[in-house]
């Protein structure tokens, strides 16, 4: 983002959750950083997921935080597109099987 401008979003998942294995079951592009960060591509944005709890193995809180908007990005502000992914990630984990 320009300006020294961040947006962050606090997401909370249904139960501790492997991130990596459900950003891959989404088809969700990502980098692994170190145990607590993951890098996302989505929708063309550039996110920082950190799991606030513990490791992105066996995370249930998370911030996500929008490191560089998508190019020609049409979304009315940034937030809409850390809720955006986080209502995904959730609905993601909620069909997971068990």
């Amino acid at each position: 983002m320009t300006n020294d401008e961040t947006s962050t979003h606090h997401g909370t998942l249904p139960e501790p959750t492997n991130l990596r294995d459900t950003l891959e079951r989404a088809g969700i592009e990502h980098l692994d950083v170190d145990e607590e960060r993951v890098v996302v591509i989505y929708q063309q944005a550039i996110l920082m997921v950190t799991a606030t709890d513990g490791q992105v193995t066996a995370t249930q809180e998370l911030d996500v935080e929008l490191w560089e908007a998508a190019p020609r990005s049409t979304a009315p502000d940034p937030e809409s597109v850390l809720t955006s992914f986080t209502d995904e990630v959730v609905a993601a984990t909620d069909t997971t099987p068990r």
